[in-house]
């Protein structure tokens, strides 16, 4: 899919966001290079509301996402709970800042971009083992008999797959790496596609799973910094939103 085809999605939704895009992605296993046939289109974004409306009584939503049945299926940020998000180090919007293919960047975004390691933090390492430890409990919480359920009672291979793609890049980052968004082919990718159509069986996801959590653990101190740059943040939030209201003045 050419970044072009990644405009023409963004078309199709721009009148649905209130304000001005400043960065669009192919999202979720598409934008992994991991699919299935059966894998959904998805988009995320990031958007900036005009400055009027943030103060006004009547705010823009933090999220703008698609009525229930349009397509396609998008979830747009406003930059304020986009900062927040990545001042918490969330796997999803870190991953944002690392996405080189299928993408729309605006000049402003490309800012933010070149700061995008000073994210990597020791409490984002915690925010990934976070959430992949969340899938392994719902992945492979023990049943009364000492078997293997998920809530429901069956097994999920895109649970399963999620929980080692991202403890794989909580290693990276770990070790003073970046994450790694494409998943070039090679052993990594194979594993992932094991997993995601089932040849690997659950016990074996399980063991791989407390294996990396194992090793980052025994890395600890992380040679990272505790957070990210809020200053460098901050005062591109507001530069953002002074910029944009004086461009709202010029135009009336």
């Amino acid at each position: 899919m050419a970044n072009d085809e990644v405009l023409e999605a963004l078309g199709k939704i721009a009148s649905r966001i209130p304000g001005a895009v400043l960065f669009w992605k192919l999202w979720g296993s598409r934008s992994h290079n991991t699919e299935l046939p059966s894998s959904d289109w998805d988009y995320l974004g990031v958007y900036q509301a005009p400055t009027d409306m943030i103060l006004s009584l009547h705010p823009p939503p933090e999220t703008a996402d698609n009525a229930e049945g349009q397509k396609p299926d998008f979830q747009a940020h406003e930059i304020r709970k986009f900062c927040q998000l990545l001042m918490k180090g969330n796997p999803g919007i870190i991953e944002m800042l690392f996405t080189e293919k299928f993408v729309y960047e605006s000049p402003s975004w490309l800012e933010i971009k070149a700061h995008r390691k000073s994210f990597l933090t020791q409490n984002s390492v915690r925010q990934y083992l976070g959430y992949a430890e969340g899938q392994l409990k719902k992945l492979f919480a023990h049943s009364g008999d000492g078997g293997l359920h998920t809530k429901g009672g069956k097994y999920s291979e895109k649970w399963a797959y999620h929980l080692v793609r991202l403890l794989q890049d909580a290693r990276r980052i770990a070790q003073g790496g970046e994450p790694i968004v494409w998943k070039e082919d090679g052993e990594e990718r194979r594993l992932l596609m094991r997993i995601r159509t089932g040849e690997m069986p659950q016990g074996i996801v399980e063991a791989n799973a407390r294996v990396l959590l194992a090793e980052i653990d025994s890395m600890k101190p992380w040679k990272l910094p505790e957070d990210g740059d809020e200053m460098f943040l901050n005062d591109w939030l507001l530069r953002m939103r002074m910029e944009e209201l004086d461009e709202s003045k010029n135009r009336d």
